[in-house]
């Protein structure tokens, strides 16, 4: 009886305590509940570079489909409060539980690799084999292009700064070898185009870091290094270093490859925006508007700063320069060829740039129209097995 009694009065002194707790919890829920309702939100997130879930909207079909239960999930997910405390906390749990590859998604098509840290403060994409055919689709076209355009082509393909800096990398982590690509295309174009091996000179080996820590495009010393391989086989002067003013920007820039692992011990890059010494009326057109000299200030002060070449990336934009003694260039590319612009704008009177993700015209009456009589394609290796450009420029 005894016994009984002292249960039931330490079940009684443990109440306020549960109650404690109870209330505590169900504090947390409503404080929850309320800023999820009630805070403002965001659309977007600029650490992550992406769109945010919206506020899910219910009707019977996504209710019976189960794609309004999906959204409540992601919006909570993406709306919750200390989001960003969380998002580098689970960063710092992944790499304390050894995992090494993060934020892969290895169900997508083609497959997509995460990203790994390596020494020196640098993030890089984990590499992965082209599995889908996608570049050697893209070479042939590229081989084709050549052929049926009457331009002299040069092609320059722009490898990873985790295939350039294995050195860098994790030990023993696995990595793809973009040798593979560069051999297919010298294979798949033949003696119709000249292809420039960047390998050697990009890498970490002559001494010089010619990639940004927290983003995968190469560095304004990594583009001017394409820019004199360009000039070599494309045949004209290059200019020397001595002929810029490098401007340092004073925000601090952090790029793609941190948005895939946000965390707040990562040391951001210095963005360096090259300016010609001797001034030039340069300019750049995308449709009806005139921009004047190739640099967006505007996107400094936002998450996006590579965006301050040239706007990011339009379909279709021509940077002109009236005193440049070159002709008209014609040059499909992707973004690694922005940071390029500072430097090839001084030899051309027109560069013509063209991004076949988003251009849906005709490549050779564009070329006939405009009066082109030279062309290059500047592509990072990556982007050719990622992204299918072939049947924009068949014929």
């Amino acid at each position: 009886m005894n016994r009984l009694r002292k249960m039931q009065l330490k079940k009684f002194v443990c109440r306020p305590a549960a109650l404690s707790a109870a209330f505590l919890l169900a504090a947390a829920i409503l404080v929850g509940v309320f800023w999820l309702v009630a805070a403002p939100k965001q659309t977007f997130s600029e650490n992550e570079n992406r769109v945010l879930e919206p506020t899910p909207v219910p009707t019977l079909d996504t209710v019976l489909n189960g794609r309004f239960m999906k959204s409540a999930e992601n919006y909570v997910g993406d709306h919750f409060p200390l989001r960003n405390t969380f998002v580098t906390l689970n960063t710092a749990e992944q790499l304390l539980l050894g995992k090494r590859d993060l934020a892969a998604n290895y169900g997508s098509t083609p497959a997509e690799g995460g990203v790994y840290f390596g020494k020196n403060d640098h993030i890089y994409e984990v590499l992965l084999p082209d599995k889908t055919g996608i570049f050697q689709k893209n070479a042939e076209a590229l081989a084709e292009f050549a052929e049926k355009s009457g331009l002299r082509l040069t092609i320059l393909p722009v490898p990873s700064g985790s295939q350039e800096q294995p050195e860098n990398l994790p030990y023993s982590v696995p990595n793809h070898d973009q040798h593979q690509e560069l051999e297919e295309l010298e294979q798949a174009v033949g003696g119709k185009a000249k292809v420039v091996d960047l390998f050697s000179i990009l890498s970490l080996k002559t001494g010089r870091d010619y990639y940004f820590k927290t983003d995968h495009h190469w560095n304004t010393e990594g583009a001017y290094v394409g820019y004199r391989a360009l000039a070599d086989a494309m045949d004209f002067d290059s200019l020397p270093q001595s002929a810029f003013i490098y401007q340092a920007v004073p925000q601090p820039f952090y790029g793609t490859l941190y948005s895939k692992a946000v965390n707040t011990w990562q040391k951001p890059d210095t963005l360096v925006l090259p300016h010609a010494k001797e001034k030039s009326a340069v300019t750049q057109v995308t449709g009806k508007i005139t921009h004047q000299g190739i640099y967006w200030d505007q996107y400094l002060n936002s998450k996006d700063k590579y965006s301050v070449y040239l706007g990011g990336n339009p379909s279709v934009t021509v940077v002109k320069n009236p005193e440049a003694k070159g002709g008209k260039l014609l040059l499909i590319k992707d973004s690694f060829a922005n940071s390029m612009i500072p430097y090839l704008s001084q030899n051309f009177s027109e560069i013509h740039m063209i991004d076949l993700r988003y251009y849906n015209l005709d490549i050779y009456k564009y070329i006939q129209q405009n009066g082109i009589d030279q062309a290059a394609a500047i592509y990072s290796i990556k982007q050719l097995c990622d992204v299918s450009i072939a049947n924009k420029l068949s014929r």
